[in-house]
């Protein structure tokens, strides 16, 4: 698959960060601004990363990144994280490359190992029996207001919940493959007669908002003057395109809100999910939005 060369911050313990530590960052990362040098003790290293079709060992990465999205939702991970294993010819899996030339240390090979993102997507309408996708479309109910009721009641479509989810350093940029690669996939999977001929997708985007409404800020504006942080700044784009179907603070199943000790006049963030639907025919649309957005 697809072979992508960016930028990773360098982390203290980058196998082992948690939610509070990744949204921290992102916010810290999204208020310094493109133009800002890095500070005195940032460092950045060149690394090469690539997608890979998800196999049995990387059952912990994964499901360790569907945590990152549902918290301490009602949903059986491993379940969920068993059937992207299972469908391996959707998807990807990114991890850094392999450099055959040197000789690996242990603390390097698990780095190699490690999942640093996923990229896949399941069909709900397809696996509605499997007690995991049953909990799924249930918290989808509840966190859309049962908006989505109809979209499920109807025989004739196929939905499709789409996963975008990755560590919080890794820059957007290597979204766009990943995502091209899904789509190639689903087509191809159409062709020999599998279930991944969707009518519609569901994708949930984590964001932060601001809970200062200061029309003077420089940052965007939405909401009445709120500042809105996305997680994976691709995912706007998609926001913007689709249609938004709920949206719900995660403070109370997060350790933090972007946390932090803040000052008086800081600006203080709520952590939130956006559900978000899209038609398959936008997809195409999507993907072509989402390059010129990061361009």
């Amino acid at each position: 698959m697809a072979n992508f060369n960016t930028k990773r911050p360098m982390e203290e313990d980058s196998s082992d960060s948690s939610e509070e530590e990744e949204e921290e960052n992102d916010s810290q990362d999204e208020e310094m601004g493109e133009d800002e040098q890095l500070g005195e003790n940032d460092r950045e290293i060149q690394v090469d990363f690539e997608g890979q079709s998800p196999i049995a060992e990387d059952f912990h990465g994964i499901k360790s990144l569907m945590h990152q999205l549902f918290l301490k939702a009602h949903i059986n991970l491993s379940g969920l994280t068993e059937l992207i294993i299972q469908q391996n010819y959707i998807g990807s899996i990114l991890q850094q490359c392999v450099d055959n030339d040197e000789p690996d240390s242990d603390d390097e090979e698990n780095s190699l190992d490690e999942v640093f993102g996923i990229t896949s997507v399941i069909n709900l309408t397809h696996h509605k029996d499997v007690e995991c996708i049953k909990e799924v479309k249930k918290y989808l109910l509840e966190k859309t207001q049962k908006k989505l009721s109809g979209l499920f009641d109807d025989p004739s479509n196929q939905i499709g919940l789409l996963f975008n989810e990755r560590f919080i350093n890794i820059p957007p940029q290597v979204s766009v493959p990943l995502l091209e690669n899904l789509c190639k996939e689903i087509d191809e999977a159409k062709k020999s007669g599998k279930p991944f001929d969707f009518t519609h997708f569901i994708l949930i985007s984590k964001l932060h908002e601001s809970t200062r409404k200061d029309p003077e800020s420089r940052k965007k504006k939405v909401k009445g003057g709120a500042t809105i942080l996305w997680v994976n700044a691709e995912e706007e784009p998609i926001s913007e395109m689709g249609e938004i179907l709920g949206e719900y603070s995660v403070r109370g199943e997060s350790d933090a809100a972007v946390s932090g000790t803040w000052d008086e006049d800081d600006e203080q963030f709520d952590p939130k999910r956006r559900i978000v639907l899209i038609t398959a025919k936008q997809l195409p649309e999507v993907l072509i939005k989402i390059k010129e957005f990061l361009e």
